[in-house]
């Protein structure tokens, strides 16, 4: 709060406003005065409104009305400090990991864990997106909290990493829908994907890949500056793609030791890519193309810090957000 009158408030409490008490419209000069002796006593000292209007011989409106005008006016300033909105840094975790960053989010009074995090990721892009670039986009359960969190941001260009890809409680609509919002927060060129993240043929997926809108996504992000994705661990509710799979194909990749995945890439303990028939059926971002990139990773699957330590081995991550549990879980697991 501004206090440039500070030192004029035993004057102002004398008596020498009290023409200004009476009638607080009367004169400019000690009206100002009197709004800095008000603003002093309510904010800094904790005087009630109607123990205000008692001492200054003012009704409970005019003080209201006065106080008002003081944070209008700039006389108080009051400055809100949210412990949440930067997260929390955790450097030796992310050099333990080999990644430039840890954030670990924490959620406000209301907001779920996951909006919490994508709050952190919006943050993150704010701080490496520039003036131009080309953003990567991956829908997950969680970035399609990204929109709602971001504020100003440099123009670039979307690329959309994978194709729409329904999920328990969310439809493709909303899948692909997350592109385009971002699309027009920036107000770049958008390279939306119209293909699923994976078809039931590498026949199919071959044909897809072979349309003009398709090839032209894919081969966007070649030239990726920054980009936006979720891990997943391998496990019922904990990707979007163990679904869309056969039984017997889930089974496969875990006797493999796949732990994590990425933007449909399917990662072992080790952080090495998991190759299979499976990835012919896949239509989405190579993992070469992510490497390239500065890749700002959502984790926020609790109980899975194999997954999160897999990404960071890949080398497909550099920035990562998750939940304050996770984290704990992945030091431990580390240790």
């Amino acid at each position: 709060m501004g206090r440039n009158a500070s030192s004029e408030r035993q004057d102002a409490q004398g008596g020498a406003l009290v023409g200004a008490a009476e009638s607080p419209d009367a004169d400019g000069e000690s009206v100002e005065a009197l709004k800095v002796v008000l603003a002093t006593e309510h904010y800094l000292d904790s005087v009630s409104k109607v123990e205000l209007a008692r001492r200054h011989g003012l009704s409970r409106f005019q003080v209201a009305r006065l106080l008002d005008e003081a944070r209008d006016e700039g006389i108080v300033r009051i400055e809100i400090v949210d412990p949440t909105a930067a997260g929390r840094d955790i450097a030796p975790l992310a050099r333990q990991l080999g990644i430039a960053s840890v954030t670990v989010a924490s959620s406000r009074p209301g907001e779920s864990m996951r909006a919490a995090i994508a709050r952190q990721v919006a943050g993150l892009l704010r701080a490496h997106l520039r003036e131009g670039a080309r953003l990567g986009v991956a829908w997950s359960r969680t970035l399609m909290h990204l929109p709602a969190a971001l504020g100003p941001l440099p123009s670039a260009d979307i690329v959309q990493l994978v194709g729409p890809l329904s999920a328990k409680g969310y439809s493709t609509a909303q899948s692909s829908g997350l592109v385009h919002a971002l699309g027009r927060h920036v107000g770049g060129q958008v390279w939306a994907l119209p293909a699923p993240l994976i078809v039931d043929s590498p026949q199919v997926a071959a044909s897809l890949r072979a349309m003009e809108e398709v090839r032209t996504a894919l081969d966007a992000a070649d030239t990726l500056d920054v980009a936006t994705v979720s891990i997943g661990a391998w496990s019922t509710g904990a990707s979007t793609l163990w679904a869309r799979l056969r039984p017997d194909e889930q089974q496969r990749a875990r006797d493999a030791g796949v732990v994590a995945e990425i933007s449909g890439i399917l990662l072992d303990r080790d952080g090495a890519v998991w190759h299979s028939a499976m990835e012919d059926r896949v239509i989405g971002v190579r993992p070469d193309q992510l490497r390239r990139a500065r890749v700002i990773a959502a984790a926020p699957a609790v109980g899975y810090p194999e997954a999160v330590i897999a990404a960071a081995r890949s080398g497909l991550v550099d920035d990562l957000v998750l939940a304050p549990e996770l984290a704990d879980q992945v030091a431990a697991r580390l240790a």
